[in-house]
Order: structure tokens, then sequence, then C-alpha cells
């Protein structure tokens, strides 16, 4: 039985790092832009969050340290994918906004990654795919109790 328990964590992390190295290696030759896995993270965090962003929160949001999330921030910055803007209303603040070019570039991660879980769910019926997600879903609520 502990054999099983640990070829669970064993095939989940095989099949992430799997699927993460055939979407780096889809975006790599098809995106306009090119972005770490936590670039693209961070961006669509930005991007689909409906109130200001303040970049001191996305530590938290993400769970990561303040330092990394700073690193990531500049980065897009670098590449013209986010600006800071400090808030009017508390100077200590910046908010971040995703750019046109940001969102240019979300939006070839997007139609990249969805072409991808296409070609991955081939010969996977929709009702293993719901237990799937059945499954995953309880096991990461287990996990967050923990």
């Amino acid at each position: 039985m502990e054999n099983r328990n640990l070829s669970l964590i064993m095939e989940a992390g095989k099949m992430m790092r799997e699927i993460i190295r055939v979407l780096k290696k889809r975006t790599g030759e098809q995106a306009f832009i090119k972005l770490t896995i936590e670039e693209f993270i961070l961006l669509n965090t930005i991007h689909n969050n409906d109130v200001d962003v303040i970049q001191k929160d996305m530590a938290y949001m993400l769970g990561k340290d303040k330092s990394s999330i700073l690193r990531l921030i500049d980065s897009l910055e670098d590449k013209n994918m986010v600006r800071r803007v400090v808030d009017v209303s508390d100077r200590r603040k910046n908010c971040l906004m995703v750019t046109k070019n940001g969102e240019k570039g979300l939006n070839d991660y997007v139609v990249i990654g969805s072409k991808l879980i296409q070609e991955l769910k081939q010969g996977v019926t929709e009702e293993e795919m719901a237990t799937f997600f059945k499954v995953v879903n309880q096991i990461r609520a287990n996990s967050e109790k923990l």
C-alpha cells in the first residue's frame, strides 16, 4: 500500500513535468514573445483580476516570496508586458496593469495552451475527464487542510 501512495506522487509529478516540457517547447516555437511559465501565470493573474492589482498582493496570491514576484514583474516590465502605476490614494502602492503587448503575448500563450490541451485529451472521454477533475480537486482540497 505504501508503494502505491508514493506512486501517486511520482506519477502526478511526471505528468506535470511532461506537460510543462511540451508547453515550453510549443511556446518557444510559436509564441511572439517568450515567457517563462511563472511570467505567464503572473501576467494571467493580473489580467484576470477584476480589481486593481497591487504589486505586494501578488506574492500572497501566487504563493511566492516578494523578491521572486519583484523579479518577475521587472522581467515583464522589461518585455513591455506590464507597467507599474503609482496608486494616487497611497503613493507607497504600485498597481500593475497589462499593456497591449502583454495582452498579445497572453493571447498567444492561451491559444497555444488550448491547442495542446485538446491534443492531450485525445482518447480520453468526457466522463473520464470529469472523474479526473473530481479526484484532483478532492486531493487538492485535502492538501489545503494540512
